[in-house]
């Protein structure tokens, strides 16, 4: 194997790759476990949803693998966010887990004679 500049671009662009691959899984995890994304801009997922799916069309033409897979990859991770922000709405779980938005609050209401 001969170490060239186009080798050593090949390398570079596996790196990032794989950055860009793993980028995005803290915070899925993050939305997910804590089950609250109110503070994800949807603009800005929209729009690198946007960008990569035209980074996306760019390396299909010109056949660039390693790109093309961190574009699905940021592509997919956004758009899971940007559904778990719409399905999670904006009502943020307690700390007990319980649901503020479905919560019965008529039983701790001292009743006035």
């Amino acid at each position: 194997m001969e170490f060239n500049l186009e080798t050593f671009s090949s390398f570079v662009s596996l790196f990032g790759t794989a950055c860009g691959l793993v980028s995005r899984v803290p915070q899925v995890y993050k939305v997910y476990k804590s089950q609250s994304a109110n503070d994800l801009s949807t603009n800005t997922m929209r729009l690198n949803i946007t960008a990569n799916s035209c980074f996306l069309f760019y390396t299909l033409v010109h056949e660039q693998y390693p790109i093309m897979m961190n574009c699905l990859a940021v592509i997919t991770l956004e758009g899971s966010l940007l559904y778990m922000k719409h399905k999670l709405g904006k009502m943020k779980k307690s700390s007990s887990q319980t649901s503020l938005v479905g919560m019965d609050l008529s039983s701790m209401v001292d009743e006035v004679n």
